[in-house]
């Protein structure tokens, strides 16, 4: 009687989470379409991370990755991935999602599966990209490596600023003016970015 129980409550919850997340279409190249090469090199630009094909394709993306983006935007395929939860704005690895979404070619990761009802009642709203950014977390004063090394992210006044750590992102979104430290030569506009996968 108990286990049946246990197994009655393991089912439902395998079934409401296969009801908020479903199985995930697979990535394709941003150049060609094709499915990715979990072994070649990807692209992060803008806080998204783009997976190639092959070899060849990393040069050419990143010749002009706003021209790649829009080519591939029209093929109605899903090749990017965003690198933060673009609810609370925090870095998240896709292991711990909770839910997703994919629009307009991005797919989008939630820490938490309410909030994928919020971004999917209005998705342009958090899926805007500014043109400028900032790879320098002005909270504690130090330059930031990579969009895979930021903790997290606030957009203030038409710029994107990445913070080094979620302590960082809590204070910044206390206090929007921290960003005025940021040196004005960080502002920039966003960057295509190698990323090696670990071997």
């Amino acid at each position: 009687m108990v286990l049946s129980l246990i197994l009655g409550v393991a089912m439902l919850q395998a079934q409401t989470q296969a009801q908020v997340q479903p199985k995930l279409s697979p990535l394709v190249c941003p150049m060609t379409g094709e499915a990715v090469n979990e072994k070649s090199a990807s692209i992060d630009y803008a806080g998204s991370r783009y997976q190639m094909c092959c070899g060849g394709c990393p040069d050419g993306f990143k010749k002009d990755p706003a021209a790649a983006i829009k080519a591939a935007k029209a093929k109605n395929l899903t090749f990017a991935t965003f690198l933060f939860d673009p609810i609370s704005n925090a870095r998240i690895d896709p292991k711990d999602a909770k839910a997703s979404s994919d629009y307009k070619g991005t797919r989008f990761f939630f820490a938490k599966a309410e909030e994928k009802e919020a971004f999917d009642a209005d998705p342009k709203k958090f899926a805007h990209t500014p043109k400028k950014e900032v790879l320098y977390c002005a909270v504690a004063g130090h330059a930031i490596k990579n969009y895979a090394a930021a903790g997290g992210y606030l957009d203030i006044n038409g710029t994107r600023y990445y913070t080094c750590c979620t302590n960082c992102l809590a204070k910044l979104k206390a206090d929007n003016t921290l960003a005025d430290k940021a040196p004005a030569d960080q502002v920039k506009a966003p960057v295509a970015l190698d990323f090696a996968p670990k071997q």
